[in-house]
């Protein structure tokens, strides 16, 4: 009966997703927050430097980069280690989950390598590309993290960034578009917006 009911629900509400966006509200403090390690070193790099890196899980992720992003990687004495990327203006047009103003930017993706998970390499990197994208002029930037992706809501926490909604999306009847609830956090900023 159970398995019966899922289906049923699945047939009505369709597949969904639960996301928490973040952002960073300190800027230019971020790395204050979350501190430094002489091990690590973050540093702009561009496509060159990502198809150059040896590692196949640090080069898949060369389409973040090119125009309309900055990519960032963080490096262990000259081993790139974590790769960041933040789209902007027309590039980020082609996700537009979260609506972005002139200054503003998405980190779109971070990735570690696996063996360097939990050295603190995600936040650092999280916290010293965001400074130097506020140094770029960027007012604001934000993040989304899957709601039950607890390594990566840690990494921001911990380099200064604060939760500001959950999005919802649910597809009932398998609509061609989702509807899309957005649940903000903060009272001043209150409101729900379906799409």
């Amino acid at each position: 009966m159970k398995e019966i009911a899922k289906k049923l629900m699945r047939l009505l509400l369709g597949d969904y997703s639960a996301y928490v966006i973040y952002t960073d509200m300190t800027g230019r403090d971020a790395l204050q927050q979350a501190g430094t390690d002489a091990r690590f070193k973050v540093l702009p790099v561009d496509s060159a430097d990502i198809d150059a890196c040896p590692y196949p899980l640090i080069r898949e992720q060369i389409g973040y980069a090119g125009p309309g992003a900055h990519a960032y990687a963080c490096l262990e004495q000259d081993r790139l280690v974590g790769v960041c990327f933040y789209w902007f203006g027309d590039r980020y047009l082609k996700r537009n989950f979260w609506p972005l103003q002139n200054s503003e930017a998405k980190l779109v993706q971070i990735i570690t390598l696996p063996e360097m998970r939990g050295a603190g390499v995600a936040t650092l990197l999280i916290a010293q590309s965001c400074r130097d994208m506020a140094a770029k002029g960027f007012t604001r930037v934000f993040a989304r993290i899957w709601h039950s992706n607890t390594p990566s809501i840690k990494a921001f926490k911990r380099a200064g960034w604060v939760r500001i909604a959950l999005v919802l999306e649910i597809n009932p009847f398998r609509r061609s578009r989702p509807h899309r609830i957005r649940l903000n956090v903060k009272a001043h900023e209150a409101r729900i917006q379906q799409s």
